[in-house]
C-alpha cells in the first residue's frame, strides 16, 4: 500500500504522505503477509502492536472450551483490529484473529499513540484512534440489539432491518457467508438455513447467494 494510500486510512486520516512514512518508523511498523485460515492473533496472549489490514479481510472469533465458535466482527482494507488489547498490553486477548482469505497486514506499535506529546501528526494519529474505538463500541451496541431476540427469526429480522436502514434500500447484501452469518447471530447454521428458508415461504423476503430483498418496510417486521 503506497503512503498516499494509507494515508486514506481511518488511523492515518488526516496525515501527509512524509508523515504516514515517520509514523511508520516511529510506531514500529511490520508487514505481514497471511494465508486463508491462518491464526494471526491466539486468545490469551498478549498483544502490543494493533494489525493494520492493507489487503484481505480477517475474522474475529471467541472460541469457547467447548468449541464453540462465535464471529464477532470482521476487518476489512484499511480497517484496524487488537488496537483496544495493544493499548492494554497486560490484558490477555479474549479472542482469535483469524484470516478470511489470504492477504498482508501492519502491524503497529500503540505505545506512542498513547503518549503522542507534541507532534501534531501523533496527536491526529491518537484522535483517529479514539474516533474509531467508539465507533467499534458502537458496533458492539447494534450487535447486541441483532442477538437480544430469543429466536432465530427475531435475531434475522433485527440484522437484515438495520442493514436495510443502514443501505436506505430494501435490497442490500451480506458482509458473511451463511456460516459466518449463524456465528454472527450466536445460531446454529443448520436452523438457520431452515428459517430464512420459512421466511422465504411467508414472502417476507428473497434470498440471494449474499443477497436480500426484504419484501416490507423494516418497521412493519413482526418479530
Amino acid at each position: 500500500m503506497e503512503m498516499q494510500t494509507l494515508s486514506s486510512t481511518p488511523l492515518f486520516r488526516g496525515l501527509t504522505p512524509e508523515e504516514t512514512g515517520r509514523a511508520l518508523e516511529a510506531l514500529d511498523a511490520r508487514r505481514k503477509t497471511f494465508t486463508k485460515e491462518e491464526l494471526l492473533l491466539q486468545a490469551g496472549h498478549c498483544v502490543t502492536h494493533m494489525g493494520l489490514v492493507l489487503k484481505g479481510r480477517v475474522h474475529i472469533e471467541h472460541l469457547d472450551v467447548w468449541g464453540s465458535k462465535t464471529l464477532l466482527g470482521q476487518a476489512g482494507e484499511g480497517d484496524l483490529f487488537a488496537e483496544t488489547y495493544a493499548c492494554l498490553p497486560q490484558e490477555p486477548l479474549l479472542v482469535n484473529v483469524t484470516a478470511a482469505c489470504d492477504g498482508e497486514a501492519l502491524f503497529l506499535s500503540a505505545h506512542r499513540l498513547l503518549h503522542p506529546g507534541n507532534e501534531p501528526w501523533l496527536q491526529q494519529m491518537a484522535q483517529n484512534l479514539l474516533q474509531i474505538a467508539a465507533r467499534k463500541n458502537l458496533g458492539l451496541a447494534r450487535r447486541n440489539l441483532y442477538t437480544a431476540p430469543k429466536t432465530i427469526r427475531g435475531r434475522v429480522m433485527a440484522y437484515f432491518s438495520a442493514l436495510s436502514v443502514k443501505n436506505s434500500s430494501l435490497t442490500f447484501s451480506l458482509p458473511f457467508d451463511r456460516q459466518q452469518l449463524a456465528d454472527f447471530l450466536g445460531v446454529d447454521r443448520s436452523a438457520l438455513s431452515s428459517t430464512l428458508s420459512q421466511m422465504q415461504r411467508d414472502g417476507l423476503l428473497t434470498l440471494g447467494r449474499r443477497t436480500v430483498q426484504l419484501h416490507t418496510a423494516p418497521e412493519e417486521f413482526a418479530l
